[in-house]
């Protein structure tokens, strides 16, 4: 006897459970946490058991079943996600890294910046700037 209900009785579980996991699943678009949605899962599969196997509190369960079925739909993910309590993330400290703009551009830090703009200038050139070495065939000799 036990034999001859052991599919009936994985088939009721396995049914239970993927119908548990349709309101898990929009909770998870509302970014609950995992032990909040495993919780979730398991009350969900337990009132659908509940309801499937015993008749008799089928007519208390079923409207509760149904409510809590459909809220997950009906509430916005961002009312959702107010009923889980976050811990808030410590502000981070930002370095400013970014090194100084150039000679001749403007100061990206201020958009208003009524300052003219130095041209770009030139360093001076040497005077005595040229090559170093004789150019080819320079120290031939013409014979």
């Amino acid at each position: 006897m036990i034999v001859e209900m052991l599919p009936a009785l994985i088939l009721v579980f396995l049914l239970a459970g993927l119908l548990a996991l349709v309101p898990v699943w929009r909770l998870r678009t509302a970014n609950w946490p995992p032990a909040w949605l495993f919780a979730a899962w398991v009350t969900y599969g337990v009132i659908i058991l509940l309801v499937m196997r015993f008749a008799g509190v089928t007519r208390f369960l079923l409207p509760i079943l149904v409510v809590a079925y459909i809220a997950p739909f009906v509430v916005g993910p961002e009312r959702l996600s107010r009923l889980v309590p976050r811990r808030r993330e410590p502000e981070r400290t930002v370095i400013d890294v970014t090194p100084p703009p150039p000679d001749g551009l403007p100061d990206p830090g201020n958009g208003m910046d009524a300052s003219p703009v130095k041209p770009a200038t030139r360093p001076p050139r040497r005077t005595r700037r040229g090559l170093r070495a004789d150019p080819p065939g320079a120290g031939e000799d013409e014979a």
